[in-house]
């Protein structure tokens, strides 16, 4: 696998965060403490060179974060 690529825990994450409203809730759905899930995202979006989601309450993808979203969900 390539180093530049995002991991599947990575698009979990984000999945999660988006899905459960929250990083809290991600957190929750995945088994992680929140801080991990913050971090898997802040790679993700180091990555991919976006900023993927918005930190609002709830957290929201952002047009970038959308079609990453999209290609995890398949």
């Amino acid at each position: 696998m390539r180093s530049d690529a995002p991991s599947l825990v990575q698009l979990a994450a984000l999945v999660a965060v988006v899905d459960e409203g929250g990083f809290d809730a991600a957190g929750y759905a995945l088994g992680v403490s929140t801080s991990a899930v913050s971090q898997r995202i802040r790679a993700l979006e180091s990555t991919m060179g976006h900023v993927l989601v918005a930190r609002s309450t709830p957290p929201r993808a952002t047009a970038a974060g959308e079609a990453v979203l999209a290609a995890a969900r398949q």
